[in-house]
């Protein structure tokens, strides 16, 4: 009876090897002219000795320019040291043969001999472990037939760090290197190999054969072979634990063969035999794995030892609230204190920018849209459509967000199945949630799942009154009306219109100020009053924010009375301390939310609390005077403290980073627009050479595009034209009649 085997839990260790004995590995070095770089290459090799004997290696260096002197002098040079340390000798060519003719030679070797084959140009630099952890790759999968290290400059086996990290010296790559390694996975799959420095198992070389010469000079013969083994699938994979230093097209600088001059030819070549090639390739580069290693690689410090960190304000505009408000206050508080860990961005529309004076705090502008990457990303306030998840998890390697309050999601007339998705969609792959309130985060973890992963931080705003201050806080003039002012917005849960008609009702000799809304300029009588509209009564005038300045809602608070803040539901309610700062007795709904300031703020004697609106007219009946003896909150409560906590929250992400949590929240963002056309349209893709044709043209246009557009003025420059096409059109649109209803 055949045995079978039930596995459950984790699969076996991907260390395991699937060969017993590991092959000889033959290494070889071709050199053309160019002496100077014998030395660095060779005594890198040399430094790396102990991993030579370890992997049983022997290193041909091959000369390829057997009349020019000044190479054959330096190669005899330091044969003697290389002998010492490790097996080696050189092979010079009869004549120059070109750098595939002479790698074909080592082919036929390795092949003859049974060994495993490692390609190593002359213009690389082999750090220590480096060849030992790429022969332990190529052993964790029998489909595994190439392997490459990470480097400075090849390619796709470059690493993910910003440029200006890697200087141009080894120790440079090195370091930016370290700091990078430990959040990769020990090896990554790849479309093709680079051939500065790469390891091709004996099998490979047996059965598929060498470099085809009719790439002549050479570019894209190791990708030829590459995807020969490929259609039978064979796979490369990067060993990313391990580093070679390459200064690349240096090898052969000597021989007038320029990438310029060759590669346009030989691709021609290659695609015509591989016309899957450049859709495998242009996969891989915007593969969620591809993503994720640049946004960890932004994880590297610069040499000051700052992280790049942005301030989502992309869907804030020009005007004034409670949720925009919030976002300058921690915007200003990082300013101040964040400097010595990160360099701070703020992500927002130019007219946002200018009209909330983010200038004036020093942090400057990116836009939303814009190419820019960051290790971490903060977002202020609930996202409310797909894009912006988007933009968030394609943009940052850390993602945090503010999430104010869930009135969207309880208010029936304001919430949706999709809007919860949503929610519950950004709750489970980001990195850090911040809650406005104890309210705001018992309910977010009532109503959603939020994963163990997610960093949870509950951060008031300041609490410090002096920070609401809308203006100098002046004594209430004499002679005026008695005046009460509601505050609210024209939102249900505000419960603006209803209360401030009852108190218009309740108290026709007194002044009801409705701060928020407006009344109907020219009411119907036989018509029936909104349920959230403002009544006829002469006494209440309403009053529209947004636009208007502080010194303006400075007076309105100052002429009042009284403030009545009715609303159901608040996540933090900021409207408190503006009423404390204008030294105005307050009145609220008793919430836990403005019970959770009151205890902050040392149970301020001036914030009354009533339950229904009948109850606020019984206590208005008798307006409390303002206590004067105001007790001492707590100290050190300000924006400053919020940022602290926010800040530690941040930090907490940052080290519980994960690879595989990043990658998976970039498919999770992706997957939905690669399958959508499939959804709307279940016809198959048409074939044939036409078809195919359009395919092809329209993956290079986009990779030519994504690539262009990676520079940032050619981006800001298709903006403008764009933003300049749409001024017009508008322009246009609106000289055009418009039809009268």
């Amino acid at each position: 009876m055949a045995s079978m085997e039930i596995q459950v839990g984790r699969p076996a260790s991907s260390s395991t090897r699937f060969e017993s004995t590991p092959r000889p590995i033959l290494i070889a070095i071709p050199f053309y002219k160019n002496e100077a770089l014998v030395g660095s290459v060779v005594e890198s090799l040399i430094a790396c000795a102990a991993d030579l004997n370890e992997i049983g290696a022997e290193a041909v260096f091959y000369n390829d320019s057997p009349d020019y002197a000044p190479l054959a002098a330096a190669l005899d040079a330091i044969l003697p040291h290389a002998e010492a340390a490790f097996p080696c000798r050189i092979v010079v060519n009869p004549v120059n043969l070109g750098f595939v003719k002479t790698m074909n030679r080592a082919i036929a070797e390795a092949v003859a001999r049974r060994f495993d084959l490692l390609l190593l140009n002359s213009d690389t630099i082999v750090t220590p472990g480096a060849l030992v952890e790429m022969v332990r790759v190529a052993a964790l999968d029998p489909m595994i037939g190439f392997v490459n290290p990470r480097s400075n400059n090849a390619t796709l086996t470059t690493l993910p760090v910003p440029v200006a990290l890697l200087e141009q010296a080894p120790e440079g790559g090195r370091a930016a290197y370290a700091a990078l390694a430990s959040r990769l996975p020990e090896f990554s799959y790849a479309p093709t190999a680079v051939g500065f420095c790469m390891l091709i198992r004996w099998a490979i070389l047996a059965e598929f054969g060498g470099f085809d010469e009719i790439y002549g000079h050479g570019y894209n013969e190791e990708n030829d072979l590459v995807m020969r083994a490929g259609r039978c699938g064979y796979r490369v994979a990067l060993a990313n634990r391990a580093f070679v230093w390459h200064e690349s097209e240096i090898s052969f600088s000597c021989a007038g063969v320029t990438k310029s001059d060759w590669e346009p030819i030989n691709r021609a070549i290659l695609d015509a035999r591989y016309p899957e090639y450049n859709g495998f390739t242009s996969a891989y580069f915007d593969a969620p794995e591809t993503h994720a290693e640049a946004l960890l690689g932004m994880l590297t410090p610069d040499r000051a030892g700052r992280l790049d960190l942005a301030f989502d304000f992309s869907t804030f505009a020009p005007i004034h609230n409670g949720t925009y408000q919030a976002g300058r206050q921690l915007l200003e508080a990082a300013a101040q204190a964040w400097g010595d860990r990160f360099t701070l961005h703020v992500l927002c529309s130019e007219e946002v920018y200018d009209f909330h004076g983010y200038a004036a705090i020093g942090v400057p502008r990116r836009d939303p849209h814009g190419p820019e990457r960051f290790a971490a990303i903060f977002r202020v306030g609930q996202p409310y459509d797909w894009n912006t998840l988007q933009r968030l998890f394609m943009k940052g390697a850390v993602v945090g967000i503010y999430m104010l309050d869930t009135i969207s999601i309880d208010c029936t007339q304001l919430t949706s199945p999709t809007l919860f998705n949503l929610w519950q969609f950004a709750l489970s792959h980001v990195d850090l949630m911040v809650a406005l309130s104890r309210q705001t985060g018992e309910q977010l973890n009532r109503r959603f799942r939020i994963p163990e992963s997610v960093v949870q931080v509950r951060s008031l705003l300041s609490l410090n009154v002096a920070d609401y201050c809308l203006g100098d806080v002046a004594a209430r003039k004499d002679g005026l009306p008695t005046t009460l002012l509601v505050l609210g917005n024209h939102f249900a849960h505000k419960y603006t219109a209803p209360t401030a008609n009852a108190l218009a009702a309740a108290f026709p000799d007194r002044s009801i100020i409705a701060l928020g809304l407006t009344k109907p300029k020219q009411p119907i009588a036989s018509e029936p009053l909104a349920p959230q509209g403002l009544g006829p009564a002469e006494n209440l005038t309403g009053l529209a924010v947004g636009k208007v300045s502080d010194a303006d809602l400075a007076r309105f608070y100052a002429e009042a009375d009284a403030i009545i803040f009715p609303s159901h539901y608040e996540g933090f309610g900021i409207p408190v301390l503006n009423a404390l700062a204008a030294r105005r007795p307050l009145y609220v709904r008793r919430l836990p939310v403005f019970e959770e300031l009151w205890e902050a703020q040392a149970r301020n004697p001036n914030i009354h609390f009533y339950e229904t609106t009948d109850d606020l007219i019984r206590q208005l009946q008798q307006i409390a005077a303002w206590d004067a003896r105001v007790p001492i909150p707590a100290q050190d409560n300000g924006a400053d403290r919020s940022a602290r906590e926010i800040r530690a929250g941040l930090e907490a992400a940052l080290a519980r980073i994960d690879y595989r949590r990043v990658v998976d929240r970039i498919r999770a963002v992706q997957f939905p627009g690669q399958i959508a056309p499939q959804g709307v349209d279940s016809r198959p893709t048409p074939d044939g050479p036409a078809a195919f044709a359009a395919r092809f043209l329209a993956v290079r246009v986009e990779r030519i595009a994504r690539r262009l557009f990676e520079l940032p003025v050619l981006f800001a420059g298709v903006r403008l034209v764009a933003r300049a096409i749409r001024s017009v059109v508008r322009l246009l649109r609106g000289a055009r009649p418009r039809k009268q209803w």
